[in-house]
């Protein structure tokens, strides 16, 4: 049995939570595009599409968050000033979603990743 919920229901958080979770599934969603070959096309190395993508997405969003830093400032000097104290609130914030999504994956891992099933390079990649 399913629960109706009524608008007045959902809080303004609840509603902030929904479009935060929408947005990074938005970019989610276009890195993965990033990493799928052309339409008949075959990829030779899957994982190293998936870096690349990777740290393209580290330097975007570090581009990003210093932008978002900046508009917060009236001049570099300022925003130099406060260069610790925004790098450690950033690396705070990266490292708790970090941990959180990694103990999810080691606990989901058979769930989340059955499509390597398909990709021939994982046959051999840990044998020695």
């Amino acid at each position: 049995m399913s629960q109706k919920i009524d608008a007045t229901d959902i809080t303004e958080e609840d509603a902030l939570n929904a479009i935060f979770f929408e947005r990074a599934d938005e970019f989610i969603q276009k890195a993965n595009q990033f990493c799928s070959p052309e339409l008949g096309k075959k990829v030779d190395n899957p994982a190293e599409i998936r870096g690349q993508v990777s740290a393209a997405m580290l330097f975007a969003t570090a581009r990003f968050n210093t932008w978002v830093a900046a508009n917060n400032f009236k001049d570099g000097k300022e925003m130099s000033d406060a260069k610790e104290q925004i790098m450690s609130y950033i690396l705070q914030q990266f490292q708790m979603m970090l941990e959180d999504n990694f103990d999810e994956y080691c606990e989901q891992f058979d769930n989340y990743l059955r499509f390597r099933k398909n990709e021939e390079f994982h046959v051999h990649k840990h044998d020695h």
